[in-house]
């Protein structure tokens, strides 16, 4: 009996034990969790997140500059009025200037001479296939320039997702040819393209 006595009585001390750890961790826990909450609300700024829980009788303070007459449309309608009332104020009607039609001068009647600028001539260039992306142009690039042609491209963007090899820009259309001819000889998709 004796025995049993004394089981209890350690159970009961190693049940007390346990308690106790738990009542200093949970202590401990919301201790410095109420602790830190107040630090942090003390080093926090104050921010006004509140909209709209000001009463209706309440007059807001003219003092707020406003930056557009669509931020004082919005504000009128925060206070109550009707958004068509606000629509229909003069400031947010915009009227076009008035144009006052002048009377051109009377041109004399001159012979035309057509005069051809740099921008009017048209430039040939010598494209060499059509890839997707622009590595896949690099790619395209340095096995040309490897290959031993002689021919020197670059990569051009012409389009969304669409890039090619430029290899050569000509004046005249005879010599565009005469690369695409080179182009093709070593087996190679060109074409020409003309650009004004």
């Amino acid at each position: 009996m004796t025995n049993n006595g004394y089981k209890k009585y350690m159970k009961k001390s190693a049940q007390s034990k346990d308690y106790s750890l738990l009542k200093i961790f949970a202590l401990s826990f919301f201790g410095m969790l109420l602790v830190f909450t107040i630090l942090i609300k003390s080093f926090s700024p104050t921010v006004d997140v509140s909209i709209g829980d000001y009463k209706k009788d309440q007059d807001i303070p003219e003092t707020i500059v406003n930056v557009d007459d669509r931020l004082a449309a919005i504000q009128d309608e925060d206070r109550g009025r009707d958004f068509s009332e606000i629509m229909k104020r003069a400031s947010d009607v915009q009227t076009e200037p008035e144009v006052k039609a002048e009377p051109l001068p009377v041109q004399e009647d001159k012979p035309k001479v057509q005069v051809r600028t740099l921008a009017q001539d048209p430039m040939y260039k010598v494209y060499i296939g059509s890839y997707t992306s622009a590595e896949q142009a690099k790619v395209a690039k340095d096995i040309i320039q490897e290959s031993g042609t002689n021919l020197n491209p670059i990569v051009k963007c012409i389009g969304s997702n669409n890039y090619t090899l430029q290899v050569g820009i000509f004046k005249s259309k005879a010599g565009a040819e005469a690369l695409l001819s080179t182009v093709q000889q070593n087996h190679l998709p060109g074409r020409i393209v003309q650009e004004y």
